[in-house]
């Protein structure tokens, strides 16, 4: 099978619906956090924690499920992975307090590693060399799609469709089931290795650590920047991720008008999204890193100082900048000797798994804070400081130029 495969298309298309049912569970609950603390009569903590659920699973499974999907392929691990994702989506319409709430949100962190891993495993089996960029930034924006479109009808749409905001399990659920039928009918496993490698991969014999394990990935200087960096990218996109809308509505913004903004940003940044990991070839990735933790920071910043369109616009800029990251985390990871398309699964769960633990800190500091302090301004705060000491680290990244 050739890098030049036509079905890695169909394949790359599939890989954007299966993150898009991803971005729906990650973004059915932010824009209705007041409601569902009303109804189940829980505190900001607990909100916090809830949403940061799901990553506080994917840190205990996803080296494990990285591993399976080396295993299985990926269109098996995938339909799993979806299955998973559409049961936690069930569930949390059934929820009837903060424990079978917070239980249906974790069950997506079973399912969400397998998505995360399965993605850039399948870019790096079906694309090779600078073509994997593009194909990275394509399937992140299906992801993008779901965010937004979650963050656009949870609080509008799908409340007035079906009286509560319980109605997102119907709504979203019916979606992710119709993309586990396409997974099912349409999906194919590839090669383990593509035919035409990038410089990064190399035959079995020649690669000193191809059949270790996790701990021949640690020794590696790359994939140690590339694991702190990875998590205080999480720490910053996912806590804001949560709670952007609840910082708008501390500031006047109604909760449709909230949801609605966020997704725009969000909406917006599908540029960025595409564009970045192809404009951040081999050998620029480290300064792309820079800019994009040093405008986070930036952002977060007027976050805490603006109000009415001036805070509209950082949301929307600070989206814009920050969301690439990962993207360009899991290229350098990918084109890092001695992990490549051949060990990506495992590599790539290690990645995840240690950056969902910021994933999960991320929105539960955000709630702590809001409960002790009645106000978002303080995890604000925080935030602009994990950037800042981040800021330094891509410099010692190591790359290979084209």
């Amino acid at each position: 099978m050739s890098g030049n495969d036509p079905l890695r298309w169909r394949m790359l298309a599939l890989a954007a619906m299966a993150y898009g049912c991803f971005g729906l569970g990650v973004g059915s609950i932010p824009p209705l956090v007041d409601p569902i603390i009303r109804d189940l009569e829980m505190t900001s903590g607990q909100m916090g924690l809830v949403l940061g659920a799901w990553q506080l699973v994917f840190i205990g499974v996803g080296s494990p499920l990285g591993s399976l999907v080396d295993r299985w392929g990926a269109r098996r691990a995938i339909v799993l992975g979806l299955g998973l994702i559409l049961l936690s989506l069930l569930l949390r319409g059934l929820a009837t307090n903060f424990i079978t709430l917070l239980l249906a949100v974790a069950l997506f962190g079973a399912g969400a590693p397998i998505i995360s891993v399965g993605m850039p495993k399948l870019v790096g089996q079906w694309f090779s060399g600078n073509d994997r960029g593009p194909a990275t930034g394509s399937y992140v924006v299906g992801r993008d799609i779901g965010s937004v479109f979650a963050l656009a009808t949870a609080a509008s749409f799908v409340i007035a469709l079906t009286g509560s905001w319980r109605g997102i399990s119907i709504v979203y659920g019916a979606i992710t089931l119709v993309v586990i039928v396409l997974w099912i009918v349409f999906g194919k496993d590839s090669p383990l290795v593509p035919v035409t490698r990038s410089v990064d991969e190399s035959t079995p014999s020649d690669d000193p650590i191809h059949s270790l394990g996790i701990l021949s990935l640690l020794k590696i200087r790359n994939v140690q920047l590339v694991l702190v960096l990875g998590f205080v990218v999480f720490f910053m996109n996912h806590a804001l991720g949560a709670w952007l809308p609840t910082v708008l509505q501390e500031n006047g913004f109604s909760l449709a008008a909230s949801g609605r903004w966020v997704a725009v940003g969000i909406a917006v940044a599908m540029i960025s999204n595409f564009t970045v990991p192809s404009l951040a070839r081999m050998g620029r990735r480290s300064a792309w890193l820079i800019a994009m933790l040093a405008g986070g920071a930036l952002t977060t910043i007027g976050l805490t100082s603006f109000t009415g369109p001036a805070l509209i616009a950082m949301v929307l800029v600070g989206t814009i900048i920050r969301l690439p990251a990962m993207q360009v985390l899991t290229l350098v990871l990918l084109e890092t000797p001695g992990v490549g398309a051949r060990r990506m699964g495992t590599a790539g769960g290690l990645f995840f798994a240690i950056a969902e633990i910021g994933g999960f800190t991320g929105p539960l500091m955000m709630g702590l804070v809001r409960d002790s302090t009645d106000s978002l301004t303080g995890g604000l705060w925080v935030i602009v400081a994990m950037a800042a000491f981040a800021v330094v680290l891509p410099v010692l990244i190591r790359e290979r130029r084209v």
